[in-house]
């Protein structure tokens, strides 16, 4: 007997919508059920980064989207979202699971969000509310508490610090929230990818380079910032324009001390194994352990090189490894590491093509250049 064509075969199924509890009903006409109500934890606000898994239906029970489909839950900020899932989320806790009825007006209104959602559509969620990342809050100078600096800074202490004094080349691991003089925060750590590492000889604004050794490990400061040491004359947007004194608070959590960086060297010919694409590689340590597929969470040490021998990069100068999913880095990477295994040493000659291209990556690597890195596979997580 023949087999079924794919077209034919029976294809997944969407899961069902759950069935309500008590249905409420807010003014603004959002429903909710409680599925699960969670646990005593603070109740996020306006502001504030939610992680969260859900799933959405229309009302006649087609899936339209679903973090636990993707396997990763969803991660944003309370007021970057649609009205339902604002209002909403601000009446969970952490742990509390809730179905939402979005009427159109709360949801993506009479325009739709095509292809997938047609126009006054009604909305279903299943939400599971897994974290509140709470947003940092403005807090008044304390004028007897102050110090003030030559170039216009000013600083308090709130929390001493007890760590090491930092070196010269230390890698400083920090958290920082910037609010313009009328408390309102325009940036801070928790609304990207968490605390910064970098070396002073890294950062931009002037004002890191003289307020981070000021810092132990462990203190957390409040500073004032003239614009000479932050922006200068550039409007940075309607909250902070032109010539704006800044408010920063900087948390320094650790200092690291970076690591040599292995030396450069070209890999001899005899050596060198060159894959389809024109991957070239040298096997300097095999590995034992597991080998990466797309998408699997790897942690490596690496440095990277231009052929004359230019260090442009580095995580050794950063005193720790790196961590990414292959799929996610430049061709020559995802490829590369996807030969490896565990504990293996291997140094790549990636050409342009599956590198950086014709636009490069300045200042450093410019267009069409081949690169050189050496990688050291530490752990592949699934």
């Amino acid at each position: 007997m023949l087999a079924l064509p794919l077209a034919v075969q029976e294809q997944k199924q969407d899961p069902p919508i759950p069935a309500d509890t008590t249905i409420q009903t807010t003014a603004s006409g959002l429903q909710y059920s409680v599925l699960a109500a969670g646990g005593p934890g603070p109740r996020p606000k306006m502001g504030d980064k939610v992680r969260v898994h859900y799933t959405g239906w229309l009302p006649g029970g087609k899936m339209f989207d679903s973090s636990r489909e993707r396997g990763e839950p969803a991660e944003f900020v309370l007021g970057q979202v649609i009205q339902g899932w604002n209002e909403g989320l601000q009446l969970m806790a952490p742990g509390a699971r809730f179905k939402f009825t979005i009427p159109y007006a709360l949801g993506y209104g009479e325009r739709g969000f095509p292809p997938d959602i047609p126009g006054k559509s009604t909305l279903i969620f299943d939400v599971e509310l897994l974290a509140v990342i709470a947003m940092p809050q403005f807090r008044p100078a304390r004028p007897d508490a102050q110090k003030s600096c030559a170039s216009g800074l000013k600083y308090e202490a709130l929390v001493a610090g007890e760590g090491g004094t930092p070196g010269p080349e230390d890698v400083y691991e920090f958290e920082y929230a910037l609010f313009n003089t009328s408390g309102k925060l325009l940036d801070c750590s928790e609304m990207r990818d968490g605390a910064t590492k970098a070396r002073l000889s890294d950062l931009q604004i002037p004002f890191f380079r003289e307020a981070l050794p000021l810092m132990q490990a462990g203190a957390h400061y409040r500073f004032e910032v003239p614009p000479s040491l932050a922006f200068g004359e550039r409007p940075m947007s309607p909250d902070l324009p032109g010539g704006s004194v800044t408010v920063w608070e900087l948390k320094l959590k650790r200092l690291v001390k970076p690591l040599p960086v292995p030396a450069f060297r070209v890999s001899p010919p005899d050596k060198l194994q060159k894959t389809a694409s024109g991957l070239q590689y040298e096997v300097l340590q095999p590995g034992t352990g597991a080998t990466p597929a797309r998408g699997a969470k790897v942690t490596v040490h690496y440095a990277g090189w231009l052929l004359d021998g230019t260090l442009f990069d580095s995580s050794y100068g950063r005193g720790e490894p790196s961590e990414f999913r292959l799929g996610e880095v430049i061709d020559g990477w995802n490829e590369g590491l996807a030969l490896m295994q565990e504990g293996a040493v291997y140094q790549f000659t990636i050409p342009a093509q599956l590198a950086y291209g014709p636009e490069g990556s300045p200042p450093v690597i410019g267009p069409n250049q081949t690169l050189v890195f050496l990688v050291q596979l530490i752990q592949v997580q699934k």
